[in-house]
């Protein structure tokens, strides 16, 4: 696992990939290019750590990245994959309080950082790009009250597991002769932690739904195969 401060020097970041439009809440803002770093990073580097203080913010252009908080016990909690476009690090940036949750690439991915005095001179002077970073925070609060409903108003592991892959196949399933294809690139056990469960019961229930056919795996990829009975599970 690799820290973006392990990164910093690396050979391997590509430089040219700052050439490549990057869609992202603020990437009109006028004297963008001028402020930021593209970079690329190999699966399992961790861009900033919950409780680090805020350097910037990381726009995640290509790939994604998994979001994560943890207790003092060690236990872990994966809060969403991050999909292309998102701002990373916003909320710490802006107040200048330590970044609250942990965020580590799923895949190779390239990002642009934007270092915190920065990102704050670019939003003072325009407009456009201070309210795409309002409505980028709204949908992650969005998403943080749809997670925290998966969490604790659903009865049972497989009601949440159900529940996580029919928004799955909302937010980035592709459509194909076998089914919606999920790719979450995450293995069982960080599915468990989406959803306060042990890797067991994850491996357990997607079993059950296996044989009721209404997903199949196939490598890393889940294929909801008959949406309704999901959710019917998932009590939609």
């Amino acid at each position: 696992m690799l820290s973006a401060k392990d990164l910093e020097d690396n050979e391997g970041w590509n430089e040219s990939a700052a050439q490549i439009p990057c869609e992202s809440p603020i990437s009109e803002a006028r004297g963008l290019n001028n402020l930021k770093l593209s970079k690329h990073y190999p699966r399992g580097s961790v861009l900033f750590v919950e409780g680090q203080r805020p350097r910037g913010v990381y726009v995640l252009c290509e790939g994604r990245a998994k979001v994560s908080i943890a207790s003092a016990e060690g236990k872990t909690l994966v809060l969403r994959i991050a999909q292309p476009g998102e701002l990373l690090g916003m909320n710490a940036t802006l107040t200048g309080q330590p970044y609250g949750a942990t965020v580590e690439t799923l895949e190779r991915c390239r990002i642009d950082f934007i270092p915190r005095e920065g990102v704050l001179k670019l939003l003072d002077r325009d407009k456009k790009a201070c309210l795409g970073v309002a409505h980028a925070l709204s949908r992650k609060l969005s998403s943080v009250v749809e997670h925290t409903r998966l969490l604790f108003l659903s009865k049972s592991a497989s009601e949440k597991l159900a529940r996580l892959l029919v928004r799955w196949c909302d937010e980035h399933g592709k459509r194909t002769a076998q089914g919606i294809r999920i790719n979450s690139g995450l293995t069982h056990e960080e599915m468990a932690q989406m959803i306060c469960a042990s890797r067991e019961t994850v491996t357990r229930v997607l079993g059950e739904f296996k044989r009721k056919d209404i997903v199949s795996l196939v490598d890393k990829a889940i294929f909801v195969r008959n949406r309704k009975a999901l959710e019917s599970l998932a009590c939609c």
